[in-house]
């Protein structure tokens, strides 16, 4: 499947033909995700909520220089601007010139404004006619602070928007999911089990995941014409071989540092404990330590609750040496997600 316009952009109104609630689309710097799911939601006349993480991402918006419509309305000559609905939300608007020179909108909405972290503070607003949820930079940015629970917040979120409308025979809220390659164990992905699928994708070069019994798109831009063109541009030329070029163009999920990942045969190892969805196991002749998703044997078992996970780290915690010293395999690099997390 192409999803890539003539253009070298990324083609959003072929993805949403696919019908999928939920799509998930993470790629370079400047490949059109942002620019053409605005554009194409604007062109068809869908009514939309554009979301960003924070609340102060969201009141940037409202701001003429920072408007994700800024650069579409020079390229269109169309006339989109915002106006505040309340302390939480705006509203996109067509607008037209005023007699001193200024700008006022007309009409109802074309969309609106939110904020992850504050749109549980909605929950009375009528999105009733809203079909598309954008919800750009999903991927929180390594200085960026956490929400807590965040993948569940996102759950959330899409509930207050979507309501009962699949009740009424309607069809589910659509969501564009946008961001660049920053983490891929990132909050959506761990609460959606989409990290195996999405580290098995970025080791095969493979762009696009299709599960319709989940209604799930996932689309890693790895092979985007406009990441190729622009590694000839002074910027990229600079930043070789950084980190900053392989998340921009590359598409390497910045955030990540991979250890030994490799499938090992559990009969050469002894089971230690059990936490979560992971075990770990010694190697029976050497002093190599192996995690799997797999159990055998009658090990300990430790939950992932808050206190399970302490009393785990606390009696356990010579196996986060063992992982400082790179003495742990990994099975598949979800293991190493989870035994980060559990030790967190």
């Amino acid at each position: 499947m192409n999803i890539y316009q003539e253009s070298g952009y990324l083609d959003v109104r072929k993805i949403m033909s696919l019908g999928l609630p939920f799509n998930f689309i993470v790629g370079g710097r400047a490949t059109g995700k942002t620019y053409t799911s605005l554009e194409t939601v604007k062109a068809d006349g869908v009514k939309f909520i554009y979301m960003r993480r924070t609340q102060s991402q969201a009141d940037m918006i409202n701001k003429p220089e920072f408007s994700p419509f800024k650069s579409l309305n020079e390229d269109r000559g169309w006339n989109v601007g915002s106006a505040s609905l309340s302390k939480y939300n705006a509203g996109f608007y067509e607008t037209e010139e005023t007699e001193d020179g200024g700008r006022a909108c007309i009409g109802s909405p074309i969309g609106y404004t939110c904020a992850l972290s504050t749109i549980s503070n909605m929950r009375g607003f009528d999105a009733s006619d809203v079909r598309v949820l954008i919800y750009d930079e999903f991927i929180p940015e390594k200085h960026e602070r956490p929400i807590k629970n965040e993948g569940a917040a996102f759950l959330n979120a899409y509930e207050t928007i979507n309501r009962n409308r699949e009740l009424q025979g309607k069809p589910p809220l659509q969501v564009l999911c946008l961001a660049n390659a920053n983490d891929l164990a990132n909050p959506i992905f761990m609460e959606l089990k989409l990290v195996r699928k999405a580290e098995q994708m970025r080791r095969k070069g493979q762009e696009v995941s299709i599960d319709k019994e989940r209604g799930v798109g996932l689309f890693i831009l790895d092979k985007s014409p406009i990441s190729s063109r622009k590694q000839q541009t002074a910027l990229y030329k600079l930043s070789e071989g950084s980190e900053f070029n392989r998340m921009s163009l590359q598409n390497d999920f910045a955030n990540e540092e991979l250890s030994t990942i490799k499938s090992r045969p559990l009969t050469e190892y002894k089971p230690i404990v059990t936490v979560g969805e992971i075990t770990i196991y010694r190697h029976k002749a050497t002093r190599e330590y192996y995690v799997s998703t797999h159990k055998t044997g009658s090990p300990p078992e430790y939950g992932t609750g808050e206190t399970e996970r302490a009393r785990f780290s606390r009696t356990f915690n010579w196996i986060w040496a063992e992982y400082m010293r790179s003495n742990i395999v990994f099975e598949e690099y979800l293991c190493e997600i989870l035994l980060n997390k559990y030790f967190s």
